[in-house]
């Protein structure tokens, strides 16, 4: 049992050397960026705001490509697959990527007020992400600080790493933001500031759209379980696909059959996707790409580690409370929200993959830290730790 006075050091040497990782972690992953060609989508976006013409938004892109980028990286990013040089030489299919990152809203709102602010476009696109990738990992540790022991906070930053965290920090997607999104609603559900909640649920689907999963299974939660908050959880939901709808309408969004065959069927050959926008996936090939990619789920070393935290958490409670599961569940769903959080992370993982089959972990990075801290909590309360 822990003292009083030791445990606040623990906890104030915890909080600084968090700030100090995130500075760290904030630092390589600025000065150590990854390019890859999806910065050229997003760039398209914020130029495609002051400009109008197809050819013009595609010869400015990579004007400003060969100024900010390095000869080897421009090379790569113009030549290193069919894909690529189909890019750099048609403006036409160039331009009609573009509704694929124009639904990223709030990302690329931050990225145009950076530019507004004079800053390259390119470097503001990495400035974003890096932010966001240290933001949601201190997100985090504010929601889970009172629930988790210090010292495991001191192993965070070097798990953050191995489950792919900083890599993606490095990248420019909107994934970074996202995780910053749910670490932001982690903390609202964790300390109940139901408000702040239901904001960041409805935005959530203005950072990336496929968090609608996220917010229904949530919204779900709160509407079967926790009877006060039935109305503003509907009402939430309601927000929540109004704007799914709205981002849609407003990127000129292709749909999910045209994105599922493009991405997945087509392995990204067809590259002019408003050819195959009125597409519709066949049950056939649905269930073959389901069945396909599961086969990844053992070339991704996060992901086995997301599955043995979770494994080793149900293990760890049903050891312990010596609880069949059905008790255990009902017990988890009324007492312990940090464990809510671990089945709300492995029904939006299955959920996603159902609806999109792809194993990339830059979608699950929020669920796989979740599920770490899922196990940290645990392990505290058998320390039998106060905080």
């Amino acid at each position: 049992m822990q003292s009083f006075q030791s445990h606040f050091k623990g906890s104030s040497f915890a909080h600084l050397f968090m700030l100090l990782s995130v500075a760290v972690l904030f630092f390589v992953a600025l000065k150590k960026p990854i390019q890859t060609w999806d910065i050229l989508g997003y760039v398209a976006v914020v130029e495609s705001q002051k400009l109008t013409q197809k050819n013009d938004i595609h010869s400015t892109v990579y004007e400003k490509l060969k100024v900010y980028a390095s000869d080897e990286e421009f090379n790569d990013l113009v030549n290193s697959s069919d894909y690529r040089k189909t890019m750099y030489e048609d403006a036409d299919a160039f331009n009609q990527q573009i509704p694929f990152y124009k639904i990223r809203i709030i990302f690329i709102a931050l990225i145009s007020l950076l530019t507004a602010f004079g800053l390259n476009v390119f470097f503001a696109s990495h400035l974003v992400v890096a932010a966001s990738g240290v933001l949601g990992l201190l997100a985090f540790y504010y929601a889970y600080r009172k629930v988790i022991h210090p010292a495991f906070w001191l192993v965070v930053p070097m798990f953050f790493i191995v489950l792919d965290g900083l890599n993606i920090a490095r990248i420019v997607t909107a994934d970074p933001l996202a995780f910053l999104w749910v670490g932001l609603i982690s903390y609202a559900f964790i300390h109940e500031k139901w408000s702040l909640l239901f904001g960041l649920l409805v935005s959530s689907v203005l950072v990336r759209t496929d968090l609608l999963l996220l917010v229904a299974i949530m919204l779900s939660y709160l509407i079967l379980f926790k009877p006060a908050l039935r109305l503003a959880g509907g009402l939430t939901l309601a927000a929540s696909i109004g704007a799914y709808w709205f981002a849609n309408n407003y990127a000129d969004n292709y749909g999910w059959s045209t994105v599922f065959y493009y991405a997945l069927v087509s392995n990204m050959s067809a590259t002019h996707p408003l050819e195959y926008s009125s597409i519709v996936i066949t049950p056939g090939q649905y269930l073959s790409e389901v069945l396909l990619h599961l086969g990844g789920f053992i070339d991704e070393p996060p992901l086995l580690l997301f599955s043995a935290l979770v494994l080793l958490q149900v293990i760890f409670v049903l050891i312990l409370r010596e609880a069949n599961i059905k008790s255990l569940l009902v017990e988890i769903i009324n007492r312990h929200k940090p464990l809510v959080l671990t089945l709300m992370s492995v029904l939006y993982v299955v959920a996603h993959y159902l609806l999109f089959p792809v194993l990339e972990n830059r979608f699950f990075i929020a669920e796989y830290m979740i599920a770490l801290f899922g196990l940290f909590v645990i392990i505290s309360k058998l320390l039998n730790i106060k905080h």
